[in-house]
């Protein structure tokens, strides 16, 4: 599981900013939002709230940086590590950007820090503090030289192997790091595979790389989900049951394959929606790693009882909010049968807050050990504080030279924020910060008449 994230200079985010999982004291709700594994209390749940535009979704974007750097290496010298820097200020140019995640795989602790930019990986280590010991043991310590780039590692007392310091060293390059070696090298190493299995299990749901889910990227969620069902790796009666339980009308669903021009279908697809180059990329990696024969589809249609009879739908005439939540469904079943974590922006998007909540509460009753994160613009849930705990709230807000500022609703102390006091008054109130600051209403069109 995830304990912290820290990243800096990467898009809006230029100083370090730190989102945590190690949950408070508070014993609020204990038994639904936390996980406890040796002497870690860990949150199962993130909540980012933020104006539009404070860097909610960069917030999100940076979660996948991390399984990418350690998994899918530059393919070679030439290749860049795709991501934007801090644009607002030129000395972030001229800086590494900086990740460090502390994680829990296995019966240990891992510390893992890496500096880079988009030529290099300049700096990274590794440590680890397994459950029980008082020290954390150094693992690796990786440097790169600028002007050759070369890159030596220095391995701890623990760690120490001349056999696998060569069949690494093959395959570090500059723009790569240790585990990215690891992946293009033909060597046996327990502990980076444990590592690397953990991380393809967990960051990563099976069986295409896609940790995030935003409004943009439904045409990928849509085929993962059915492609789940289609393959029996989840229960359609089981998903059948959650549909019923949330009355949008759908008694049952029907997937199958329907021969298409494969290309055609990809190209349309793409040109429906406004989307980013990775989400594109990401589009043909998923049709590419796919087994199904490029000249089929999954086709769905939801079952509707009407008054004697029953009714399938196609897919296309169901409404935004009924495929939205099928889509995230299927996630959610995913999440409860194994750990898994997931990333989701804008969860609400187009669904009742009711729907919204009740997705959310289905999550917390079911999954044991797997986290999400999302970001929300519905704000209402705060004023129950029934349904969360303050430490697993977090804002976004854009200081006055434009860069994002995260912090908690826990760590407001109780000058401002007593046990008592009614957190989504305050938040309206702009008590907490992380709201628009908006200007008049007034259009002056010198035009008008």
């Amino acid at each position: 599981m995830i304990l912290d994230f820290t990243i800096s200079n990467f898009r809006s985010i230029r100083d370090p900013q730190t989102i945590s999982f190690e949950a408070t004291k508070d014993t609020h709700l204990e038994d639904y939002y936390v996980v406890k594994k040796g002497n870690y209390r860990i949150l199962k749940m993130a909540v980012i709230l933020g104006a539009n535009a404070s860097g909610k979704s960069n917030v999100v974007r940076a979660f996948d940086l991390f399984p990418k750097l350690m998994l899918y290496p530059c393919e070679n010298k030439t290749s860049k590590i795709e991501y934007d820097k801090f644009a607002l200020d030129k000395e972030s140019a001229k800086t590494d950007s900086v990740m460090i995640v502390n994680f829990l795989c296995g019966e240990q602790k891992y510390r893992y820090e890496v500096h880079f930019n988009n030529e290099f990986v300049t700096w990274e280590s590794l440590q680890r503090h397994p459950f029980g010991e008082l020290r954390q043991h150094k693992v690796y310590e990786r440097v790169t030289d600028i002007k050759s780039g070369l890159s030596t590692i220095k391995w701890g007392d623990k760690f120490r192997s001349n056999v696998n310091t060569r069949a690494l060293n093959v395959n570090l390059l500059h723009n790569r790091t240790v585990f990215g070696a690891y992946q293009s090298s033909n060597v046996d190493i327990p502990w980076m595979k444990e590592i690397e299995e953990w991380l393809k299990g967990y960051m990563f749901q099976y069986p295409n790389p896609m940790t995030s889910i935003s409004p943009l990227s439904d045409i990928l969620l849509k085929e993962y989900v059915s492609d789940m069902f289609a393959n029996n790796y989840l229960d359609k009666n089981i998903m059948a049951s959650l549909l019923q339980k949330v009355d949008i009308g759908i008694s049952d669903f029907i997937i199958e394959k329907e021969t298409i021009d494969y290309s055609y279908f990809a190209a349309s697809m793409m040109n429906d929606v406004v989307l980013s180059t990775n989400e594109t990329k990401a589009i043909r990696q998923y049709f590419h790693q796919s087994n199904m024969p490029q000249s089929e589809h999954n086709k769905i249609r939801f079952i509707h009882k009407g008054k004697d009879c029953l009714v399938p739908f196609d897919w296309e005439i169901e409404s935004g909010g009924t495929r939205r939540y099928f889509e995230l469904a299927g996630y959610l079943l995913v999440l409860e049968m194994s750990s898994h974590f997931l990333v989701i922006d804008e969860l609400e998007c187009r669904l009742h807050p009711d729907l919204y909540t009740h997705f959310i509460t289905t999550f917390l009753h079911n999954a044991k050990e797997s986290q999400i994160v999302f970001t929300t613009h519905s704000r209402e849930f705060l004023a129950d504080k029934d349904m969360f705990r303050d430490d697993i709230v977090w804002f976004t807000e854009k200081n006055d030279e434009g860069a994002t500022e995260l912090y908690s609703l826990a760590d407001f102390g109780s000058d401002v924020l007593r046990d008592s006091s009614n957190r989504y008054n305050f938040y309206r109130a702009g008590r907490l910060g992380a709201v628009p600051r908006l200007g008049d209403t007034y259009i002056a069109n010198p035009k008008k008449n």
